[in-house]
């Protein structure tokens, strides 16, 4: 999975100084995970990627995740940014 873009609803609500720091929209993504077998129902991520305090990147790639049977299967991308707000985006996907 690739992280591509994410977008801050009414930036214009940061602080002027706050988006002076912001050099990419990556800077806003604290944390984000990938739950690979969604059900409508309970999170349960198998892969995630955070910042902490003595390592500032972020990956914007998952590692490979490989499904052991074919068929539908619903991919549920978690991104919660620098201001705490979550955010989530499901995906169909067909294996095999």
């Amino acid at each position: 999975m690739l992280l591509k873009d994410f977008v801050i609803p009414n930036r214009e609500l940061i602080p002027e100084d706050v988006r002076a720091k912001i050099t990419k929209w990556s800077d806003y993504i604290d944390y984000w995970a990938v739950d690979w077998d969604f059900r409508n129902d309970t999170f349960m991520q198998g892969w995630v990627a955070y910042r902490t305090r003595k390592e500032r990147s972020l990956p914007l790639e998952s590692g490979l995740h490989v499904y052991e049977e074919p068929g539908k299967y619903r991919v549920l991308v978690k991104v919660v940014d620098v201001f705490g707000n979550d955010t989530s985006q499901v995906y169909d996907v067909g294996v095999g």
